[in-house]
């Protein structure tokens, strides 16, 4: 019989599980609550039976769910004995396999240290781009040897703890400041007015679709205490770096990201403002799996991340 779940699905589980609530779980895991909330429910609809009660407290497990976590567990553990007992690869110097969360920062020293060396007379290089949660798990199933991920710098304990029970190690690169993006030919820009959260109110906001920690949530809040971002009548959700900024080229719409990249102006005719009086950064860092052994090609890129993130 085919599932069509994952071991993400069996982790999410757990950690609501732990937890007793679908909300701390999700913080927990750097993912929106819809989302774990919508796999939870495939879990229960894969198997045919419900796993949790549902209240107003929070979640309890039924009978069914307490004997579920402890096959969950255990196939769990046997995955991270599966993985500690595989063979090294070996050494690859020309070899760069990169998972990164949706910054063109990144992607620019991908291609300038890629480009460096093109030519090599033979390279493998792998780049993924996704969410936070996918980052990790990119790293952690050996999809990619190095993650660029970002997040409230606030939650950096919390986030080495789940990254230290699966076996990987996180270090930081840089804290920077939030900026709003937006096209350089934006009204507010072309009639020369601050350009700010609350002047930018009335505009369509574009973010990444059903991520936890694209922290515009915590920013606003911060920000704008009576206006929340997911109270705003205009909001456009997209899964791609591209899209994003090729809809702020076009558009009046904005964006919270961080300062200009290489191609930002000249390729979108787009532009980065600071937050004024903003206390909140993102902080930027990479995962690995714990004793992984960089090559002289990762760790050329990861300063130059950390060069141009700074």
């Amino acid at each position: 019989m085919q599932y069509n779940i994952s071991l993400k699905h069996l982790e999410c589980f757990i950690k609501v599980a732990q937890l007793g609530s679908i909300n701390k779980a999700a913080q927990a895991l750097f993912i929106s609550q819809p989302h774990l909330g919508k796999m939870i429910h495939d879990l229960e609809n894969e198997f045919g039976y419900l796993l949790l009660n549902r209240s107003n407290q929070g979640v309890t497990l039924t009978p069914e769910g307490e004997e579920f976590l402890t096959h969950a567990v255990r196939v769990l553990e046997e995955m991270r004995c599966l993985r500690r007992s595989s063979p090294p690869e070996s050494d690859q110097p020309d070899h760069l396999s990169v998972s990164m969360t949706q910054f063109s920062h990144v992607m620019e020293s991908f291609i300038e240290v890629v480009l460096k060396y093109r030519d090599r007379p033979a390279f493998s290089h792998r780049l993924f781009e996704g969410s936070p949660e996918q980052v990790i798990d990119d790293v952690f199933s050996g999809r990619a040897v190095v993650g660029i991920f970002h997040f409230d710098s606030k939650r950096r304990r919390e986030l080495e703890k789940l990254l230290s029970a699966k076996g990987m190690a996180y270090r930081s690169l840089a804290y920077v400041e939030p900026h709003i993006v937006l096209s350089k030919n934006h009204p507010l820009v072309r009639q020369h007015k601050p350009i700010t959260l609350s002047a930018l109110a009335p505009y369509g906001m574009i973010r990444y679709l059903g991520q936890y920690d694209d922290l515009t949530h915590s920013l606003f809040e911060a920000q704008l205490p009576g206006l929340p971002e997911e109270r705003s009548s205009k909001v456009i959700y997209l899964s791609n770096r591209e899209s994003l900024m090729r809809l702020i080229s076009v558009s009046d719409f904005y964006s919270i990201g961080i300062h200009d990249f290489e191609m930002q102006g000249a390729g979108y005719q787009a532009m980065s403002v600071p937050i004024s009086g903003c206390d909140f950064l993102f902080e930027f860092g990479y995962v690995t799996m714990e004793g992984e052994t960089l090559s002289e090609i990762t760790r050329e890129f990861l300063y130059n991340v950390k060069a141009r993130l700074s």
